[in-house]
């Protein structure tokens, strides 16, 4: 078995039992549940897990699939694909199989195969009613923004009919705020019927700390404690080092204590980079002091973080990098212009989740690799 995976979430995350135990056992019982945590620290896989060990069908969704542009998001394709995944998701729980390429096909394209296999297998007429509206709407690109209470009870419908419980799970849920400029009350109307839906379970999940704090957390927001919020933190020291000795001796590799503890005070317990270190000791057979030297320049690093900053205002892109000169930790005196322009980039950096404030008037940079990547630069 590969030990190491980058990129990609897993079904079997190390060292988090106790988060898929209790996620699995909100999402039985109903429970509303929510995962929050910067970048690359294992929620999706946290979720996943989770949702193979409910033992329940489930619709797995990243909203970030239909953000277009800055701030835009493509709300009628995000309708499709929910409707398409949750018919899919009751028509295999009814022991069926589909073979659809779904992503090369598209949504739409995706819903016109299903329709016809819905209708003989279910005989539910208020199903399909709803897939022939996403149907006639999307097709001629017409706003399903006044249709919203329709298509999001059909999960319910389903699972009532067919005496199941089912689970919606939205990765990045935050990105649904960008929702709003099609629709302005979609957060409204999701929470609205969600709150009356008895036989399916919801799960989110979220990177942008901030932002989506502030969706769970603020009175005047729809999803004001709706969730059951489970903030997702790196691994322990003992963790990341049980980790990666592990992982070195299921791949056969010897890595000598000090060298393990040398990763680890380099990236911290964040997954992503411990496991992406892994990969190069490994696959490359080059010494760790080597490997951590290049990390910085290693294009999966630098893909990851540039994409990450291209969220960011120039000023806010300003502020993270003067933090990183800082060493990762500094207040916004250090951050040099105006109190009031330091604070704003702050701001945004918290509601993107690159910073945390830890003391009164100190902020830090939450991932160790933003720090030594733009300390390079």
């Amino acid at each position: 078995m590969v030990w190491f995976v980058y990129g990609l979430p897993t079904d079997r995350p190390f060292g988090r039992d106790s988060e898929v135990s209790t996620v699995a056992r909100l999402l039985r019982e109903g429970q509303p549940v929510g995962l929050l945590g910067p970048r690359r620290i294992g929620k999706t896989s946290i979720l996943l897990a989770s949702l193979k060990a409910s033992g329940l069908p489930y619709v797995l969704l990243s909203a970030e699939e239909f953000v277009r542009g800055e701030r835009s998001f493509d709300l009628t394709e995000f309708l499709s694909a929910f409707v398409s995944r949750v018919a899919m998701a009751a028509y295999s729980r009814a022991g069926l199989r589909l073979r659809l390429e779904e992503r090369a096909r598209g949504y739409l394209r995706l819903l016109r195969d299903l329709i016809g296999a819905i209708k003989v297998t279910f005989d539910i007429p208020e199903v399909t009613a709803t897939i022939e509206l996403v149907l006639d709407k999307g097709e001629r690109g017409r706003d399903l923004s006044g249709d919203l209470a329709q298509v999001l009870d059909l999960p319910q419908v389903l699972a009532e009919r067919l005496g199941l419980r089912l689970v919606i799970a939205i990765d990045e849920f935050q990105y649904l705020r960008y929702a709003r400029q099609a629709a302005p009350e979609v957060l409204h109307v999701m929470r609205s019927r969600w709150q009356f839906h008895r036989s399916v379970s919801y799960a989110i999940s979220g990177s942008a700390v901030g932002m989506l704090s502030e969706m769970v957390g603020s009175r005047d927001q729809p999803f004001y404690q709706f969730f059951y919020m489970i903030r997702v933190k790196p691994f322990d020291r003992e963790t990341s080092i049980r980790f990666l000795k592990e992982g070195f001796r299921a791949e056969g590799v010897s890595v000598n204590e000090a060298d393990v503890e040398r990763i680890v005070d380099y990236v911290d317990g964040l997954p992503a980079w411990l496991n992406l270190v892994g990969i190069k000791v490994v696959s490359e057979r080059r010494g760790v002091e080597e490997v951590l030297s290049s990390l910085p320049s290693d294009v999966n690093v630098v893909t990851a973080i540039e994409d990450d900053l291209r969220k960011l205002s120039p000023s806010a892109r300003a502020a993270l990098r003067r933090l990183a000169e800082l060493g990762g930790e500094g207040s916004p005196r250090d951050l040099g212009g105006s109190p009031w322009a330091a604070q704003r980039a702050l701001g945004q950096l918290i509601r993107y989740g690159y910073v945390e404030r830890t003391g009164r008037g100190t902020y830090r940079v939450v991932d160790p690799m933003v720090v030594h990547y733009l300390a390079k630069r």
